[in-house]
This record gives C-alpha cells, structure tokens and sequence, in this order.
C-alpha cells in the first residue's frame, strides 16, 4: 500500500539516511535529495575519465546513464519510479508511430495528462505540502519525451523551409532506439531535476561529437575540463545556500497571509515587504539550479564551444543567468532569464506552434498546466502574460521618445527596472501561497495596483491609441 498523508510518512524514498536527517535538521527527503545529487557530482569524474566516449563507446555510455540513474530515483522515491517508467514507456511507443503528423500532439497531450494525475494524486495524499515526490522528475521527463516527439517530427515530417531556425537546430532523423531513449530520461546527472537537455544536445554528449570543434587558436585538448567551471558553480551554490538560510529571518513569505500585514500595515510598507520577501526566496531556487548545473558539468555535459581566446565554454545547460535576472529592465528578459531551459522547451513545443497572438498566452497557460493545480500557479502566470503583453506594449510605443539621448535612455531604463522589480515579485507570490483565497486577499490590499495599470495600458495601445491617432493626423492635415 502507498503511504498517505494521515500516516505522516507519504515520501515513499529510502530511510537509510535518517541518522542524517535528525542530526541536520533537513527532512529525509530533503537529505536523499542532496545526497543523490552530490553522489552524481562525485560519480561524474569516473564517468568522464574512465567511461568516456573514446574508452567506453557509445553503447556502454549509455547502459551506466540508464543504469546509475535508476539506482539514484529508486533511492530517492522508490516504488514511486514505476511512474518514471510508464511515463516513459507509454511515450516512446507512441513516438514509433512517427509517420502521422499529430503524433507530437498525442505525445504531448499523453505526457502532460500523466503528469497531471500525479499531481492531483499527490495533492489528495499531501495537499500543500513540500515533500519531494515523483513528480519532479516527471516534470523533467515530460519536456524531454515532448522535445524528441516534436523535434522526430521536424526531421522526418515537416518541409525544412517550413521550419524556424530554432526547430532546424533540435531536429533530429531517426527515432532513437530503446537504449538511447531510456537513457536520456534517466540519465544519472538530471533525472533528479534536469536541467533538460535537448536530445540532439544529448546524444552528441554521449558519442563525443560536441567535442570535435577545435578552438581556433589551437591550444585547448580535444576533450576540455569542466573542472573550472564546475567548481565556480558550486561555491556560487554555497553561497545561494547561505542566503537561502536568511529568508525566514528577514522576510518569511508566510507572514502574508497574516491579518497584520493584510489589514494593519501601509500600502506601501505591504509592497516593500513582498518585493523583499521575493527576492529572498529566489536563492532556493538558485541553489538548486546552479548545483544541478555542476552536477552535470563534472561528468562532461554542458559543453558549448570555446570563446574567442580558445577557453572553453560550459554554459550549454546554465539554467538561470542570476546578473541578468536581478538587473534586467525588460521583464521579457527578466522571464527569460529564469529556468531558462524550461522557456526553450516551451518555446520548441508550445510557442512556435502557435500564431504569435495567441503563443505568449499559450506558453504561460501550459506553464502552469506543467506545475499542477493549485490556483496560485494559474493566478502567477495569468498574471505573468497580462505583464509580459502590457510591457512588449510600452516597450514599442513608449522606448522610442528616450532612445534620442542618453540621459532620457537612463530615466527610461531606471523606471523600467523599479517596475520589472515589483511586477516580477507581484506575480510570483500566489506560486508560494498556492491557495486562491488567500492570493486574492493580498491582491485586494494592494488594490490590484499592476493589474488595473497592465489592462490600462493594454486597452490604451490596443484601442484607444489607434482611433486617437488618425484623428490627430486628420487635424494636422486640415491645418497645412
């Protein structure tokens, strides 16, 4: 029988570390999770030194990633990896029936359908909850299962001048055999929680291929060390750590669903506080992706070519560019710089599949289909898409009066960047508070100041721009 929520023991992972869990602190979910991520940085060496693709070959590469990545989700979620196999299995005989065109569809609709069973199984054992479940790694598996889906279709089916640049480069000729399919899902270094990687990127990794572009100036090995870069991420992740530990002593995001921040503090002191609040919670997720980076980076994975002094790059799988996020005056670029291999699935499988009208909208809804069904997802990112369209707006209409000098460029950016701030902030917290009520109850103490201002500015340039335009012009004319 699985375990239930009433029993207070749903994680179904190993229990051999709880020695370790009550000695830290960490929950032992928390504990396996760390645990299995640094066994896999610990692992990539070996792998990278004595598996490599020249030594091992292609085949043997890909039985250790299968092999050592079931071992570390057994571990970690136990009886709960049978989902990670069916999602799976079920995917990949729908992916042999590559010659109809709506198989992408099928693939996708199938993925996304079991990951969301999970999730509603997972909210009715665990609602509200944060124990690490399958679902993770689910999430993981369903953009890599629909990235091969639709990329096999971009190879084999569609007319290559049909195809964006962005499709032509994930493409891919042949359906891949079992192996390398089962391989690339439960590859050891991001089964856990990605990044994820693109099947093309994927298979070039395995058989060596990414590294047979030689630096220009001649001087790198053949095969470049990670160990630099790998090392620079993960004292970037002892610091993200840190600064994780110091959320729930400067601005603890549960204090907002109290009545004395609802109802007793300043509009403005309610703003300050969620932007602070916000923004002290992003290391938690900075964490995990900057580890998860390094993990894949120290078995060789992540190479992309060297700069022009012949260093070599590993940012292939950087999945959030954390100077760009904190500086950005474009929420555009602000999103973009956020789970970033995530926004390249969903632009590959759901954006470009779509006529620009309607694909921000669709990408945002998909986006929180994806994480499940609290309310506070679909509240953030219909919230994100109502912004995300106000500012591509202002950027076109308003950014051409302040590019004529400099001074009025940084009175512009300087506002953009108060704003890219609050709004970032503003939507994301229902993603923590999850619940509808209480997301609505902060929106109305800040009297939906954004929302009101987005519409606005969207009815403004939509509607009211276009009549208010031709009238003028038709005046000017009269007067010459």
């Amino acid at each position: 029988m699985p375990p239930t929520s009433e029993s207070g023991d749903f994680y179904a992972g190993s229990r051999l570390l709880t020695p370790l869990s009550a000695t830290t602190g960490l929950s032992i979910d928390q504990v396996n999770f760390l645990v299995c991520q640094l066994t896999a940085l610990a692992l990539g060496f070996p792998f990278r030194s004595l598996c490599s693709a020249s030594k091992a070959g292609s085949t043997t590469r890909h039985v250790v990633e299968l092999g050592l990545g079931i071992l570390l989700v057994f571990f970690c979620f136990g009886y709960q990896i049978v989902h990670l196999f069916a999602l799976t299995t079920l995917c990949y005989l729908l992916i042999q029936v590559n010659s109809k065109p709506y198989v992408p569809q099928i693939v996708f609709i199938v993925a996304m359908g079991y990951l969301a069973v999970c999730h509603i199984y997972r909210m009715i054992l665990d609602y509200g909850g944060y124990t690490l479940d399958i679902t993770g790694p689910l999430m993981v598996a369903v953009q890599k299962v629909t990235s091969v889906s639709y990329a096999l279709y971009d190879g084999t089916q569609q007319n290559e001048k049909d195809l964006t640049p962005n499709m032509k480069s994930k493409a891919i000729k042949k359906t891949p055999d079992a192996l390398s399919f089962y391989s690339f899902i439960f590859s050891f270094h991001s089964v856990m929680c990605g990044p994820t990687i693109f099947y093309h990127d994927y298979v070039a990794f395995v058989d060596g291929t990414c590294y047979s572009k030689p630096p220009d100036n001649g001087n790198a090995d053949q095969v470049p060390s990670p160990v630099a870069e790998m090392c620079k991420k993960l004292v970037f992740a002892v610091i993200l750590g840190a600064l994780m530990m110091c959320e729930n002593l400067v601005a603890p995001w549960q204090a907002l669903t109290g009545d004395s921040f609802l109802h007793e503090s300043s509009w403005g002191y309610r703003m300050i506080y969620i932007l602070i609040s916000m923004s002290m919670h992003r290391p938690m997720y900075y964490f995990a992706w900057k580890l998860a980076e390094a993990v894949n980076n120290s078995c060789g994975l992540g190479f992309s070519g060297y700069d022009e002094a012949g260093n070599s790059k590993w940012n292939l799988l950087d999945n959030v560019d954390i100077w760009n996020l904190e500086t950005s005056t474009s929420l555009k670029v602000n999103i973009e710089s956020w789970n970033i291999l995530t926004t390249h699935w969903l632009r590959h499988t759901v954006y470009e599949r779509f006529s620009p009208s309607i694909g921000t909208w669709a990408v945002f809804m998909i986006s929180a289909f994806w994480h499940g069904f609290y309310p506070g997802y679909y509240i953030a990112f219909l919230t994100a898409a109502l912004f995300t369209t106000a500012a591509r707006l202002v950027r076109r209409n308003v950014r051409p009066y302040f590019l004529q000098s400099a001074q009025h460029k940084i009175c512009y950016d300087a506002v953009t960047f108060l704003f890219t701030r609050f709004a970032n902030c503003y939507f994301v917290f229902p993603i923590c508070l999850l619940k509808f009520q209480i997301s609505m109850n902060v929106y109305m103490s800040l009297f939906w100041w954004l929302h009101i201002l987005s519409a606005g500015v969207i009815v403004y340039f939509n509607f009211i721009q276009p009549i208010v335009r031709p009238a003028r012009k038709d005046r000017e004319a009269k007067k010459e």
